[in-house]
């Protein structure tokens, strides 16, 4: 009986301090599947149901932010902000909880990536001294993780994205008077996040594939974007990373089939994304105009004006229109 009573006790003692156990771990690996071809109902399915089982779990909280964060910047609009900064606050409580009691590198992996994807959105945004604040508080938080745990490869995608722009920084904006940073070892904790990492892997491949076209080393993007498109096909997030890489290669006319083959997928929707549309077809009529094919270059970009009235809408849109009729001005 009192045997029984310490595995009881113990099993209740895990089950609430052990944020990643096994079922947990199928939930969001499922979910994060279909977040990777944009199938963000289905995934929002498996991100509530850790809620539901685990209601004080951050993991749940945490990786429903990031779908809906995907979300928003797939459809160009904001309109899920406030439910997604309810998100954040609530896996940041949540895991400042846990971490009142006791030191805990689960914990502490979604309070640093909260502060992380933070960065991003407020970059998005074009809030740059916010991105540097929440970049650098939990960047530092994902480098502690690394320190105390060399094996906690989830710590490793925050770390080395953060790595690498301050490296970036201090290499282009010398004024900032960055100090350290290391590009080449920022490159290889992603490598780390994207081999072994539970939940990272993808997500650390596809900032692979832009860093290193940043880097101009494009053999190797192109080798990381196209297996990430072998294992999601579907994907629209890795299709526009591959046409940039094309695009910035000067490989102009793949680059151009890979824009229309996202303006034909957002075309077949029923809510139309009309900054999608107008961005496709700009990109089009860069890689024409770039080509010297002037009719096919006027063409899509008339076509990127066509959708200026859809500005009030988004607004990203008048800024495609201005550098359209920029382009056109030198074709004729």
């Amino acid at each position: 009986m009192i045997y029984s009573s310490l595995i009881t006790a113990y099993l209740l003692f895990t089950s609430v301090y052990n944020l990643n156990p096994l079922e947990v771990q199928i939930l969001i690996q499922t979910g994060l599947d279909f977040s990777y071809v944009e199938e963000f109902d289905s995934a929002q399915i498996y991100f509530d149901e850790v809620i539901r089982l685990y209601p004080e779990n951050p993991a749940g909280y945490f990786f429903k932010a990031a779908l809906l964060q995907l979300k928003m910047m797939d459809e160009c609009q904001y309109l899920e902000e406030k439910e997604y900064l309810s998100l954040i606050n609530q896996t940041i409580e949540y895991a400042g909880k846990f971490l009142e009691e006791e030191e805990n590198l689960w914990a502490e992996f979604y309070l640093g990536s909260s502060y992380t994807y933070q960065a991003v959105y407020k970059g998005l945004k074009n809030d740059y001294f916010e991105a540097f604040k929440y970049g650098v508080k939990g960047g530092r938080i994902l480098q502690g993780i690394i320190k105390k745990d060399s094996t906690f490869y989830d710590a490793y995608l925050g770390a080395g994205t953060f790595e690498y722009f301050w490296a970036r920084a201090a290499r282009y904006f010398p004024v900032l008077k960055l100090v350290g940073g290391d590009a080449n070892e920022a490159i290889r904790k992603l490598h780390i996040a994207s081999e072994k990492s539970l939940y990272s892997g993808p997500t650390a491949k596809n900032s692979l594939v832009f860093i290193y076209g940043e880097e101009g080393d494009f053999n190797k993007a192109d080798s990381i974007i196209d297996s990430l498109l072998l294992k999601y096909p579907d994907s629209r997030t890795f299709l526009w990373n591959k046409a940039e890489s094309e695009f910035n290669k000067k490989n102009y006319l793949v680059a151009a089939d890979l824009y229309s083959d996202l303006f034909s997928i957002y075309n077949s929707q029923n809510n139309k994304n009309y900054a999608n549309l107008a961005q496709c077809k700009l990109f089009t009529g860069k890689c024409f105009y770039k080509l010297k094919e002037e009719e096919k270059a006027k063409q899509a970009l008339k076509k990127v004006i066509s959708f200026k009235k859809y500005s009030d809408e988004y607004p990203q849109i008048k800024i495609y229109c201005q550098v359209a009729y920029g382009l056109l001005s030198r074709i004729f």
